[in-house]
């Protein structure tokens, strides 16, 4: 039922780009805009809450084998308690304690964080030292991988990836705010969005923080599809934009003139690089039973099927920042399960 809700709403959302694109006027962007944040929102969120709740109820499925990793529901599976002790751990542990409160003082420094790195860009932006597309695609870029190397910050409880997950959804909270019109700020505009249009923040932008809430409450750092979703919807799409831009004029794609062979392998060498380095990571930390080294094929798996989705000539009909992370997730399920 959730999945189907979930192609109900990619549908609704989507509807009306079938018909002849033209410019909003503010008069009717802020209608249609919002019932596609609406419909986009609520696919993300009931089609990966159904995913989740698929993978932990349904018993095992057969799939290629790999050395140590056995799929459980338990907390070390999901990146609470580390599966075997690791010196660094530890040593946070020792300092920060393992409760609420450092999850709370986790959440609230990835959020300061998050906000500053963002400002840079505003900032930047304003200034007019940075294009404001280049300034876009970098914080698109950059920001949930930063995010999640926060991760290791918060403790090992059942709850602390609610409190990190806290920290992007404040951040669509903001983003709905200034898309909408509730808030004025007018340099975040000029950074994160295509063409200086405050509704924009309530596409892409807003859809992106939606897919990191997503990805933390319910993948957490034990899961390799989780941060390869990540990983592939955040350095991979955005890599492929900024190299295309500036390598992709000879090389357009023959099936989509908007897309080129350099950003697509800009976007495969980027998604799946960083999807075998937080691989590596949180194995180290002893998050992931999966070492980067048994996960390396699937992840090559996984990149090659999402730059292929991303580049197809479907942009205009379902955003790259819900059909890469989603296809990442569901085929992912797949392979590591």
């Amino acid at each position: 039922a959730g999945m189907a809700g979930a192609v109900t709403a990619v549908r609704l959302g989507v509807a009306p780009n079938r018909a002849r694109r033209r410019k909003l006027t503010s008069h009717d962007a802020g209608r249609i805009d919002t019932g596609r944040v609406v419909a986009c929102a609520y696919a993300v969120c009931v089609g990966a809450v159904a995913l989740g709740e698929v993978s932990r109820r349904a018993p095992g499925i057969a799939s290629m084998p790999s050395r140590g990793w056995a799929p459980t529901a338990s907390p070390k599976t999901r990146g609470g308690s580390p599966p075997r002790a690791v010196p660094a751990v530890e040593a946070l542990d020792a300092i920060l304690g393992d409760g609420p409160a450092r999850d709370a003082g986790a959440a609230l420094g990835a959020a300061v964080g998050a906000y500053l790195w963002v400002k840079l860009f505003d900032v930047l932006a304003s200034k007019k030292i940075l294009e404001r597309k280049l300034s876009r695609k970098v914080i698109h870029t950059t920001s949930g991988p930063f995010f999640a190397l926060t991760w290791p910050l918060f403790s090992s409880s059942p709850a602390a990836c609610y409190f990190a997950a806290c920290v992007p959804a404040l951040q669509a909270v903001r983003l709905f705010g200034i898309g909408s019109g509730l808030i004025k700020n007018e340099n975040a505009v000029r950074a994160v969005s295509r063409e200086g249009d405050k509704s924009e923040l309530l596409k892409g932008p807003l859809i992106y923080t939606l897919v990191l809430v997503v990805t933390t409450a319910l993948y957490w750092r034990g899961s390799p599809e989780g941060v390869a979703a990540l990983a592939l919807m955040c350095g991979g799409d955005g890599m492929a934009d900024i190299v295309g831009r500036r390598l992709g004029a000879g090389n357009k794609l023959p099936f989509n003139e908007d897309k080129s062979a350099a950003g697509s392998l800009a976007f495969f060498i980027v998604g799946f690089g960083m999807s075998v380095g937080f691989v590596a990571l949180f194995h180290h930390l002893g998050y992931m039973e999966m070492d980067a080294g048994a996960a390396a094929g699937r992840l090559a798996v996984l990149a090659a099927a999402c730059t292929v989705a991303e580049a197809l000539p479907v942009t205009g009909v379902l955003d790259d920042n819900i059909s890469v992370p989603v296809l990442a997730l569901v085929l992912g399920s797949f392979l590591f399960h």
